[in-house]
């Protein structure tokens, strides 16, 4: 691997991508890289979400609930970069999560894509989960999966 200059943090708000952002922070700290810090946003997920059976026009329970915003969402992993003293932006961006990180990877020329990994294999086993798996295969760049 290059000693990168940009690093892009894929966040979704979970453990793992918390993880992912601790690496992203050694690795940015070791080579004066600065850190994308991304948030991909499904546009408007409620609508996509099918209706309870038998409940004409009834949304269901968890599209009721406001989601969480993206600023409360990149808040731990924004907190690790500035205990780290790493230089960061920050983007959210709505749409599909392995299209988006490989298009802002893409158009903002960077190095290594951080991202932490989902889901789970057999009989409970981790796995790379799909949006990993998907920016693995057609990333610009070198992709680092934390678990």
């Amino acid at each position: 691997m290059i000693k990168p200059s940009r690093i892009l943090l894929a966040i979704d708000g979970t453990q793992g991508s918390f993880r992912a952002a601790r690496h992203a922070a050694l690795i940015a700290n070791l080579t004066g890289a600065e850190v994308i810090l991304l948030h991909c946003a499904d546009p408007h997920p409620s609508l996509a979400l099918p209706f309870p059976a038998g409940g004409a026009g009834a949304m269901p329970e968890y599209a009721a609930c406001p989601a969480s915003s993206a600023h409360e969402r990149m808040g731990p992993a924004r907190d690790i970069l500035q205990d780290h003293q790493v230089r960061y932006m920050e983007h959210t961006v709505e749409g599909p999560a392995a299209e988006t990180i490989l298009g802002v990877a893409q158009r903002e020329c960077c190095d290594l894509i951080v991202m932490g990994r989902h889901g789970t294999g057999n009989a409970g086993e981790p796995d790379v989960g799909r949006t990993a798996e998907h920016v693995v295969r057609a990333a610009p760049c070198t992709v680092m999966v934390a678990s």
